[in-house]
């Protein structure tokens, strides 16, 4: 896996899909910095509110969509699923796979292919990205 390619050529490398990750990664990290980070849940069967709690069992966001308990239930683990806590674990593991990817290229290890593959997953939610790094030519 070659390092080095001149700019505009040839098809991205494992550092520059690292780093483009890294970078969008680091992105969102810094606009959720300031949010509380409580492990969230859905208030259990028998709730005195039905929404999502705190692991306190402080009910913080009481669900009522008017579409009835069906709705209001996948309303609330939408909720709990796209927690702050959850989203910057997500995030945080994404750097660590970038890091693992990096390594890997760097030592020419035969995980490096398989590694860029889930990189470039994890970057397609950025592909329309101005830095994003150009798909590979078939």
């Amino acid at each position: 896996m070659t390092e080095q390619r001149p700019a505009g050529e040839g098809t991205a490398t494992a550092a520059e899909w690292a780093a483009f990750l890294e970078a969008r990664v680091r992105e969102e990290s810094d606009a959720d910095s300031g949010v509380e980070q409580s492990w969230w849940e859905v208030t259990g069967p028998g709730a005195r509110r039905f929404g999502v709690q705190t692991a306190e069992g402080r009910v913080f966001a009481p669900i009522l969509t008017g579409g009835g308990v069906q709705a209001d239930q996948a309303t609330a683990v939408h909720i709990v699923r796209t927690q702050p806590r959850r989203t910057r674990d997500d995030l945080t593991a994404k750097l660590m796979l970038a890091s693992v990817l990096r390594h890997a290229a760097a030592e020419d290890s035969p995980l490096a292919e398989a590694l860029l593959l889930i990189v470039q997953k994890f970057a397609s939610p950025f592909r329309d990205h101005p830095d994003h790094p150009a798909p590979e030519e078939t």
